[in-house]
């Protein structure tokens, strides 16, 4: 019995460990592959007219969701899982709340829609491109969240930009196209991948994760839309 019961508990605490999900999606389509495209679209877009609505999901925190689950990718994963379920190739997001002192994850709704394919690569313009052919900017900020006495140093390559306190922000011109590496470190060390072409403008959202001493950093790179209006959030001191 004990045994059981010590089984039940350890089962709750490993489903905990992932965001919850709450759906509400009813179609006849047929199911998309694990490497159908699912475009996501930002909270300022829109669908186009033509689409076909075919529900909801909602995926948020349990309590004990770990926070490495509940990056924004991590759950733009799990939304993209259920609209390809039910035959869906849109995910537009209606509302995104990120970790604070009360949440450690990234928290979404969204509308699930089919899309004709014709239409499908107009919706996916995830890099702005604006009137600086010279260069490209790569806008790093650190909203209101968890670990609000934690700060820490981010690198392009092995040139500090940055330092990560709570509710900062700062522009950073690069101008070499290529491939670099975003990385920071406290008690361990986070690094993502960033591709740069000449007039893009880039988006890196830095926060903090719930680590042993003094937790760790995480940097993710966000589409221009909610990059930007998370980062205009921001002002200046």
């Amino acid at each position: 019995m004990k045994k059981t019961v010590l089984l039940l508990f350890l089962g709750a605490i490993l489903c905990g460990c992932s965001p919850k999900i709450t759906s509400n999606l009813v179609s006849n389509l047929q199911p998309l592959g694990a490497e159908d495209e699912v475009v996501v679209v930002d909270l300022d877009g829109t669908v186009p007219e033509s689409a076909v609505f075919l529900g909801t999901v909602k995926i948020g925190d349990t309590g004990f969701t770990a926070t490495k689950n509940g990056t924004y990718d991590a759950v733009i994963g799990l939304a993209k899982e259920k609209a390809r379920q039910a035959g869906g190739n849109v995910v537009l997001i209606t509302r995104h709340q990120f970790p604070d002192r009360q949440y450690t994850i990234h928290r979404i709704q969204a509308d699930v829609f089919r899309v004709d394919e014709a239409d499908l690569s107009l919706l996916d313009k995830p890099i702005v491109f604006s009137d600086h052919p010279d260069y490209a900017i790569v806008y790093i900020y650190r909203p209101y969240g968890l670990g609000s006495m934690v700060s820490y140093d981010v690198y392009v390559n092995d040139t500090k930009v940055y330092k990560a306190g709570e509710k900062t922000k700062a522009e950073v011109k690069i101008y070499e196209a290529g491939d670099y590496e975003l990385w920071a470190r406290t008690e361990s060390r986070t690094d993502i991948p960033l591709v740069v072409e000449l007039g893009g403008e880039y988006f890196v959202r830095c926060t903090v994760g719930m680590g042993i001493l003094v937790g760790y950093p995480v940097l993710e790179a966000v589409s221009a839309g909610i990059g930007s209006a998370e980062y205009n959030m921001i002002h200046d001191d």
